[in-house]
């Protein structure tokens, strides 16, 4: 089952200095981003007819070259489509315009920047908002993954209005969003991925599902339910009032108080709908389950649970600020 769920969080480090704080919250970000990076990485492979990795997706990016090229592919792309798209007044005109870039561009280097200036250019022309793109420094110097990966999902939505085929991750948009459009299904029955109190019987059974769903959705369906209860009793919580993972239909779960949709990607991660964005599951229960959110204890170098006590501040030493701050924070 673990090998196709998402890279398993990294637990905390037994901290001995902020310097090993830092790099395993560094290891954090990163695992978050692989599911975007391996989504985006396809798409351009697609696009692109080149072999882009998770792995090498900065490396093969960081001279703006292949962005360029992007660009160019997905402006003919969009004018092909053109016709087929309502009248001029309610999209933005596509620019038709070869896109200034120099394939030898060194990495780091100024041709480099350059490269990426132009690309970002043309991408405020199709219409990507400013708070959604990167700084020519951060791809080049891969100081912002994050962003890279935020703005080419912004093209990759913008490239779907086109009849362009959008990333996993746009295309399971486009299905929440079709699924908001009819009202939520009666939440009964629904079985607890994560039962709040435990039940001593068997693994409950999932909801009935319509006859008129295919056998390729009841698959992917029963993966995903797996895979959700899978991630939310790892680790066990032996808690009296345990945070609820339930199952309200397929693809949305009652997780804590909010009811969220929970998708497949490619079959292998766990992505959660959050606001107008995507986060695993696995870091989003970091997040919001009580149980995961984990205070830093300087007592023989262990991470402990937070306690349900507030801390006395007589008895916290100089080097105990980092146990307040996590209390305080599980609090808000």
């Amino acid at each position: 089952m673990c090998s196709t769920l998402s890279p398993k969080q990294l637990s905390g480090p037994s901290l001995t200095d902020m310097q090993q704080y830092h790099q395993w919250l560094s290891s954090r970000h990163e695992a978050s981003l692989l599911p975007m990076k391996e989504d985006l990485a396809l798409w351009l492979s697609n696009i692109l007819g080149l072999e882009i990795t998770a792995e090498s997706f900065m490396d093969r990016l960081d001279n703006g070259f292949l962005l360029c090229q992007l660009a160019e592919t997905l402006q003919e792309k969009f004018r092909q489509s053109n016709g087929d798209l309502p009248a001029p007044g309610k999209r933005k005109s596509v620019p038709y315009r070869r896109i200034p870039c120099r394939q030898s561009a060194p990495s780091g280097s100024f041709f480099a920047r350059d490269n990426t200036a132009n690309f970002l250019t043309w991408c405020r022309e199709v219409g990507v908002g400013e708070t959604c793109l990167f700084e020519s420094e951060g791809l080049v110097l891969h100081k912002q993954p994050r962003e890279v990966c935020l703005c080419l999902l912004e093209l990759g939505r913008i490239a779907s209005r086109y009849n362009v085929e959008p990333p996993g991750l746009i295309k399971l948009e486009k299905e929440i969003e079709q699924e908001e459009k009819v009202p939520p299904p009666t939440p009964s029955p629904v079985f607890p991925v994560q039962p709040c109190p435990p039940s001593p019987s068997s693994s409950p059974s999932p909801s009935p599902i319509p006859a008129k769903v295919t056998s390729v959705k009841k698959s992917t369906g029963k993966l995903l339910d797996d895979a959700v209860r899978h991630i939310a009793d790892d680790p066990p919580c032996r808690c009296a009032n345990r945070f609820c993972v339930e199952r309200q239909s397929q693809g949305r779960y009652r997780v804590g108080e909010k009811i969220l949709f929970i998708r497949m990607l490619h079959n292998k991660h766990v992505m959660v709908r959050v606001g107008g964005g995507w986060e695993t599951f696995e870091s989003y229960l970091l997040k919001h389950d009580p149980c995961r959110m984990l205070q830093i204890s300087r007592v023989e170098g262990k991470i402990s649970p937070i306690s349900t006590k507030s801390p006395n501040i007589k008895d916290l030493g100089p080097d105990s600020y980092l146990v307040v701050a996590a209390h305080y924070r599980s609090k808000k």
